[in-house]
């Protein structure tokens, strides 16, 4: 469907734009697809395969965009391909940009005839409007510092287009889309994650026949194979309560299975969040749900339970020696978590207009985090107040608090599982940055636009 609601696959005389009879989103779609292969396997031709996805991946959005939504989710698992980091963060969600900007557009068209009565307040729009143009503005405002030269301004523009800008495009298109179109984008979704899920263990097994669909398989002894091991966790977390509860209502037993793989592969990450965030979304299920079986519940209780234990002796060997003595690991990176969190709002105090630009957290206190490697803040919204000041932290803070609102207000009315992948957005957000590679951040702005969602059309029922 379209942003007004029409057909995909028109009929015959449908007045669709076609060639030779094809709808031409069709051919979009076809060529995209092939450009994103080849962006993996063209060798020193990926980089203008990969400008050439973009370019069609942009205009497939415009043109149609539930297709182009359900092909960024499609892929934004996996490596963009052999480019440079900005250019690959890009090519994994460039669709949905083209999309959001259609229903923006459709929207503005449409004011006054209530033609998507579905679509969020239109504060909660104009705020997510003002993150994605300001999130580019980061950098521009950082430019010329130590950790943000002149030279990488195009790649790390790229780069912010493809990750938190995609997040909040991600969250017009899911929460403007007809449910028709949410439908399918739902059934979708199990597929992707069991598909990406095969390719991050593979990877991290050392099969090397999906490298070139992959980032690189361990970091710093960590699965790390759909963006780096705390973005991969975060993305599955938000992805799998979507993905079990889509595929609930066809077998329990694919769904439990897919969650064991879900839950394997981000212990595998050894990020700690990531687990929380989907033991507290799978808590807010089992508290919102009335038709859930007391042994699913008990079971699902033991599984996070055994995998946070076994991550927490993973991550301190010397746990159980440490407790026993009445005494606790060194955590060095949560120290520096809170550190960064008092920078943010430090930079955003001194600086409450602009902020500090992008990466400004580095910098502060004479490079202090910098040193220690940490160069962002642990927070969503404080990342947005320490690099853009109160207009992008305000906003950023607006769309997450008003999807929240909504899922809350509308609980009975919504799948339950939505609002459990909104859950663990919120608690990404709070610990990490989710929207810091584009697997996290298109994941999330689906969980966060789906909740977003008002009344619904009469396809709903």
């Amino acid at each position: 469907m379209d942003g007004q609601g029409r057909p995909l696959f028109p009929s015959a005389t449908s007045s669709t734009p076609q060639v030779a009879g094809v709808p031409i989103s069709w051919l979009l779609a076809i060529l995209a697809v092939s450009l994103w292969v080849g962006a993996h396997l063209l060798g020193s031709y990926s980089y203008l395969a990969g400008v050439g996805y973009v370019v069609i991946g942009i205009l497939l959005g415009l043109s149609s965009p539930g297709l182009g939504t359900m092909m960024t989710v499609a892929l934004v698992p996996f490596y963009g391909g052999e480019m440079s980091q900005g250019l690959g963060e890009l090519v994994r969600a460039a669709p949905v940009l083209g999309s959001a900007v259609r229903l923006l557009v459709d929207r503005v068209r449409a004011r006054g005839s209530n033609s998507a009565p579905w679509a969020p307040d239109a504060r909660l729009v104009g705020a997510a409007v003002l993150v994605m143009l300001l999130y580019p503005v980061t950098r521009i405002t950082g430019d010329g510092t130590e950790w943000a030269p002149s030279s990488r301004l195009l790649d790390d523009a790229l780069f912010l287009m493809g990750a938190p800008v995609a997040m909040y495009a991600s969250w017009v298109a899911t929460s403007h889309l007809p449910r028709v179109a949410i439908n399918r984008l739902m059934g979708m979704i199990p597929f992707t994650l069991a598909c990406a899920l095969v390719v991050a263990i593979g990877t991290w097994a050392g099969i090397t026949l999906l490298d070139p669909f992959a980032f690189k398989g361990i970091v710093y002894g960590r699965l790390g194979a759909l963006g780096f091991p705390t973005p991969t966790g975060m993305g599955i977390a938000i992805a799998l309560p979507l993905a079990v509860g889509a595929l609930w209502s066809r077998s329990h037993r694919a769904a439990v299975l897919l969650g064991l793989l879900g839950v394997a592969t981000i212990v595998l990450t050894e990020s700690r969040g990531p687990l929380l965030a989907l033991a507290t979304a799978a808590i807010a299920v089992a508290l919102l749900s009335r038709g859930i079986q007391r042994r699913y519940i008990v079971g699902g209780a033991v599984l996070m339970f055994s995998a946070i234990s076994i991550l927490l002796l993973v991550r301190y060997p010397d746990l159980l020696q440490k407790l026993s003595h009445l005494r606790l690991p060194k955590l060095k990176g949560d120290e520096y978590r809170i550190l960064s969190w008092v920078a943010s709002i430090q930079i955003a105090i001194a600086h409450p207009l602009t902020g500090g630009g992008w990466m400004s957290v580095r910098g502060w206190n004479d490079g202090e985090l910098g040193g220690k490697g940490v160069n962002l803040s642990h927070n969503i919204v404080l990342q947005g107040l320490a690099d853009g000041g109160i207009l992008l932290g305000g906003a950023v803070f607006t769309v997450i608090a008003g999807s929240l609102r909504s899922a809350w207000s509308r609980r009975k009315a919504i799948p339950v599982y939505w609002i459990g992948a909104a859950v663990a957005v919120l608690v990404c957000g709070l610990w990490d940055m989710p929207h810091l590679r584009s697997f996290g951040a298109v994941m999330g702005g689906v969980a966060l636009g789906l909740v977003a969602r008002r009344t619904e059309d009469e396809s709903e029922s």
